[in-house]
């Protein structure tokens, strides 16, 4: 099963960018296909994609890039001409009410804060190409009062854990499913042992209740309900863990590539934004 959603990123800082790219290069759901600073740049590069009639899903854009007010409109109104299927998803440090109300042009999937939606870029990506509007609390906020949203309109929340972690458990995890970091360097990390290291990451499966989906415990759909792509690649790997207990002869090489595997399982489960269907 290959990867669904194709997209391109527009952010001018660095960081963020880089941030972002590898934040949705983890997920099974995305493929990031260019990432460019500036409006200038996007519009280049859709222009040559068109020209190679390459494909392209949605496009992130940060929305608080220095440039004149109308470079928004314009971006729309070249993929109005080029395809209008792709879909724009704006992403910004501080709600701006003129730019939420571009959720009424029809390419418009979306608009969430940087520090509302965190470590859910994928999750918000992934639902905004199943024609849902996706916003994020403080976006849903500004608006309520104004606008009639559109059914299957989302709110996600990607700042509430979805485990109890502590303080340290979540330093752990970032490294651990994030950075998918060796167990050495995370050791050297937090300055515990290595030995230590490796029980402590064992803990946060168990916390974070993926030993419970591995088990059978806890269904996929009750976890990931409507994300085949996930559920495709989790059952891929549980069934390896069962096949491995009953095959004292697997090879280890392979085993020990699946038990990596089980880090991006882990990364699906604590990215997930909290989500909230308004039905109004």
């Amino acid at each position: 099963m290959t990867k669904e959603v194709k997209v391109l990123i527009v952010e001018d800082d660095f960081y963020s960018r880089q941030w972002m790219e590898l934040l949705l290069r983890r997920d099974w759901r995305t493929q990031v296909v260019g990432e460019v600073a500036n409006p200038t740049e996007l519009i280049s590069l859709l222009h040559d994609l068109h020209r190679h009639s390459e494909s392209v899903d949605l496009v992130i854009i940060d929305t608080e890039i220095p440039q004149d007010d109308h470079w928004l409109r314009e971006v729309l109104e070249v993929i109005r001409i080029q395809n209008h299927e792709v879909l724009l998803l704006f992403v910004s440090v501080a709600p701006n009410l003129q730019i939420a109300q571009l959720l009424r042009q029809p390419n418009v999937a979306g608009y969430i804060l940087k520090g509302e939606i965190c470590h859910a870029l994928a999750w918000a990506v992934a639902l905004a190409a199943e024609d849902k509007k996706i916003l994020s609390p403080g976006i849903y906020d500004l608006l309520k009062g104004d606008l009639s949203f559109p059914s299957k309109t989302l709110v996600l929340d990607g700042r509430n854990p979805v485990a109890n972690f502590s303080p340290r458990d979540t330093e752990a995890s970032r490294l651990a499913f994030m950075f998918s970091m060796e167990r050495r360097d995370l050791a050297d990390e937090m300055m515990i042992s290595e030995d230590y290291s490796f029980g402590l990451v064992s803990s946060l499966y168990e916390k974070l209740g993926l030993n419970d989906l591995i088990r059978g415990d806890v269904g996929l759909d009750q976890i990931f309900a409507d994300q085949p792509v996930i559920q495709f690649h989790f059952q891929q790997v549980i069934d390896f863990i069962k096949t491995r207990k009953d095959d004292e002869k697997a090879d280890d090489t392979k085993f020990k590539l699946k038990v990596k595997d089980k880090e991006t399982l882990a990364y699906h489960m604590l990215t997930m934004p909290l989500i909230e269907e308004i039905n109004r």
